[in-house]
């Protein structure tokens, strides 16, 4: 499991994670199923999120969090250890114990007040790009890539499951997350997002917003 020290981020970062953590924690049906066991993650917490009172969204028989299923074995990314994922009002900060998070307490996007207008944003798989040189030849092909999906299979929403923002934070210039999972892409690889998207899609286990 790939972990990094707690960071306390500034504002504009914390808002961007609250719509990151708000649309990889959302999920809804998907007309894929999965084989294999799920990985058994530690579930872990921090003073800014912390586990008293609270459960992770999988637990298998000893109360230790699962990773969300996937679409097909074997699983395209590394399994992080889950953090909960209990809602938080603004302006409270929270330390992620991953970079980027792939879990953790996040804003409530979408069914309450919330640091962005309500409504539907085109999420669940998120793709993340820090390229202080610029990459636009990469990012026109993600562009080219989303536009060429089709909607969500399961209909919950009339639109692919996926967002792809910046991310400055990172180490390495992209990166595919959804909840509990992360993929690290040194080198850019529209090949290897497909294969995260496939093999993620639809298993996020939030349930999905407006």
């Amino acid at each position: 499991m790939v972990q990094c020290n707690p960071v306390r981020r500034p504002r504009a970062t914390l808002l961007l994670v609250a719509v990151l953590l708000g649309i990889t924690a959302c999920g809804g049906g998907s007309s894929s199923s999965s084989s294999g066991a799920s990985p058994v993650l530690q579930y872990v917490g921090n003073s800014t999120c912390p586990t008293e009172g609270t459960t992770p969204y999988n637990a298998n028989g000893d109360g230790k969090p699962t990773a969300p299923a996937v679409n097909s074995q074997p699983p395209v990314g590394e399994a992080i250890a889950e953090m909960p994922h209990s809602h938080v009002s603004p302006p409270a900060k929270v330390m992620y114990n991953h970079n980027p998070p792939t879990s953790g307490c996040h804003y409530n996007l979408g069914f309450g007040v919330a640091p962005i207008q309500n409504g539907a944003y085109d999420g669940y798989i998120a793709v993340l790009y820090n390229c202080p040189s610029g990459c636009d030849p990469q990012f026109q092909q993600l562009r080219q890539w989303y536009k060429s999906l089709p909607p969500d299979p399961s209909g919950t929403v009339a639109y692919a499951r996926v967002i792809i923002i910046p991310y400055t934070d990172m180490t390495v210039p992209f990166a595919c997350v959804s909840w509990d999972w992360y993929d690290p892409i040194p080198v850019f690889s529209l090949d290897e997002v497909k294969r995260f998207y496939s093999n993620h899609v639809g298993h996020a286990p939030e349930p999905s917003g407006p």
